[in-house]
This record gives C-alpha cells, structure tokens and sequence, in this order.
C-alpha cells in the first residue's frame, strides 16, 4: 500500500512528461528555433505564431494604446501578418475582461522577454499542474484520460493557444480548488471565469445559495464585465452580433436549444438528488452554456474544452477523452466535429445513470409532484 502513492505520481508526472513531448513540435520557430540546439534541431515546427495568438497580441497592443478603442481599433494598425490572417472586427472580439487581462498579459510578456505567446503557453503548463495536483487528492486516473484531451489540445493550446479558453480553465481551476476550503472565493472566482469567457454563466443558478455578500460580488462581477460597457466603451455591442453571425444560422440555434435545455433541466435535477457538492457543480455548470455553443456553431471544441476541468467523479472526463479518442483512432475517417453529438450522448448517459443511482421510483414521483404544481399554476 505504501507504494502505491508513489506509483500514482509516477504515472502522473510520466502522462505530463509525454505531453510535454508532444507539444514540443508545435512551438512556433518565430517564438523559439530550435535550429541551434543539436538535441531538438531535428523537431518540424511551425514557422510563425497560431491565429489565436496572432489575433490577440493586436487587440492586447489596441487596449494597451487605448483601452476605449478595444472595439473600434482606430488607434493601431494591424501589421501584414496580422491583416493576413484577421480583419480588425474578427480580432479577439471578446468581453473586457479577457481582453484587459490579455493587455496585462502583453505587457508582462514584453517587459520579462518571455513574451505574449510564453505567458498564455506558462498558463496552458499552469492549468496542466494544476489538474494534475487535483487529480492526486481525488482520482490520479483521471488525469491520465486528460492525457488523451492532450492528443488534440496540445495542438490547440501550444500552437493556436485558445488563450482565452486557458485563461478561464486557470480561473475555473483556482475556483475548483478552493471549493471545499473557501466557497465564497470559489463563487467570486466563476463570476470572474465568466466574465472572461459565457461558458461558466449556468453556474449563476446557484445564487440563491450564497451569502447575500457574496451573491453581491457575484452579480457586481457579471454588471461589471457586461453591462458596464455598454456605457464607456464605444461599438462594445458589436462582440455579440459578430459572434451571433459567424457560424450557424436559426436552426443551428434552435437545434442548440433544443439540445442544451433539457441537458440543463437534467443536471439540475440530477444536483439536487444525487447531492452535488461544489467541487461536482464547478465542473459541471461548464457543460450546458458550452453544449449550446458547441451546437450553434457546430464547433466541438467548445463543449470539449470545458471538459478538461477534471471530474472527480471521472465520468465527465472519460466523456471527453473517449470523443477525442474515437477521433484519433479513426484515422482521418471521422470528423472532428463528429464528435460533438458522440460527446453530449455520453454526457446524457452519465445523467441518466445518475438517475438510476437515484431510483426510478423516485424519479417518477418526482416527475407527478413538478406536474402536479404545474397543473396549480396553470
């Protein structure tokens, strides 16, 4: 038994080492050349930044010239790469929050020498110990099928880095930790994961269980983050038209709905009954937000990026590690995007078992009881 321990932190560190030697071939050279280091000259890199980095170094240099222009963009010029790869309104059209951080982000970077693109790739490593530390003080396997999440976000985070995606995963992840010993942080800290990125916005639901100082700071965050700016910063509006037009059309919408709502009536009940702590509502409240957007856009990654918060449950985890490892093993013959529906039926499937640990006689009569109020009301 002593050794046991030991052999799981092996296992750990051996899956974030091997990560590790996966991403190495999607450093881009402009940041790093490996050209003159005889060990990892032979390694095939990508010659210039990803188009998230690309994307959010230039809005990070627009806020930092002038915070109010950060939705005009009058003030910078895009340089010849950057207007290659991104108009100016498809440039990180995100909340002020992401956007300020990721100011403060370029600014670090530019003053350390590390870099904008080194800091959101110290971030990405961050949330990798992060989840690892976790990992050990519930379930260390659980990790392990994050390794397989790896497959497809080591590209993701290392070369294009969704930057905004791994600063919330940091955010949601300091929440996660402090869920057991400090609610109240845990709660400010998702309205803030929020303000930087709508996933996390059903936690919400568990307002009316805060401390009413609390549930202040909680709601004080989300006027901050999206309300605020209507007021002081011009064209802000423009963020959620933009996104809105993107991708998908009204029956992409209608079919998000369709899928995440009832997704979302589920997993609130399937809370309640089968006593979900903080640690189980932090990771799960990620899901249904992400569901929808996932569908809307017909974007998997949306859901699965959500997913690599680790459940100390394992279910949720495996959910996402089976998806990505459906996709790897087919070999080019399934999208990637195929995996969103495979992905949400395993998702339903973890909450309909839930529901079987819960009792199907139960269940029923719960069912009578929300039918018969309904029938009251009506």
């Amino acid at each position: 038994m002593g050794c046991r321990p030991v052999t799981q932190r092996l296992a750990v560190i051996g899956v974030a080492a091997a990560l590790a030697a996966l991403c190495l071939s999607y450093v881009p050279r402009a940041y790093l050349d490996y050209a003159a280091n005889p060990i990892l000259r032979g390694i095939a890199q990508p010659e210039d930044y990803g188009t998230d980095t690309i994307a959010d170094m230039y809005e990070a240099r627009v806020v930092l010239h002038d915070w109010r222009d950060m939705y005009t963009k009058h003030g910078v010029a895009q340089t010849e790469l950057e207007a290659r790869t991104w108009s100016k309104e498809a440039s990180a059209p995100y909340p002020p929050a992401a956007l300020l951080i990721e100011a403060a982000i370029y600014w670090i970077g530019e003053r350390t020498g590390i870099g904008f693109y080194g800091l959101i790739l110290t971030l990405a490593v961050t949330f990798l110990v992060q989840a690892a530390w976790y990992c050990l003080r519930t379930r260390w396997y659980v990790f392990v099928l994050l390794g397989v999440c790896g497959l497809y976000f080591g590209y993701r985070f290392t070369y294009v880095q969704d930057c905004t995606y791994i600063i919330m995963l940091v955010i949601v992840m300091m929440a996660l930790s402090l869920a057991r010993r400090r609610p109240q942080a845990t709660h400010v800290l998702m309205a803030l994961a929020t303000a930087v990125k709508v996933s996390p916005l059903y936690y919400a639901t568990t307002l009316a269980g805060m401390r009413r100082v609390t549930a202040l700071a909680f709601g004080a965050v989300l006027l901050a983050g999206f309300v605020l700016p209507y007021f002081v910063l011009p064209n802000y509006l423009y963020i959620f038209s933009f996104q809105n037009e993107l991708k998908g059309g009204w029956w992409q919408t209608v079919g998000g709905v369709a899928v995440s709502v009832p997704f979302a009536l589920l997993l609130s009940y399937v809370a309640v009954r089968r006593h979900f702590d903080l640690e189980d509502w932090v990771g799960w409240s990620l899901v249904p937000i992400a569901m929808l957007l996932a569908f809307k856009m017909n974007v998997a990654r949306h859901l699965l990026v959500v997913l690599l918060v680790p459940d100390k449950r394992a279910l949720r985890t495996a959910a996402a590690a089976l998806s990505i490892a459906a996709y790897e093993l087919s070999f080019g013959l399934m999208r990637f995007n195929s995996t969103l529906p495979l992905c949400t039926a395993m998702l339903f499937g973890i909450l309909i078992l839930e529901m079987r640990e819960v009792g199907w006689a139960v269940v029923a009569e719960d069912v009578r009881g929300i039918a018969g109020k309904l029938k009251v009301k009506s």
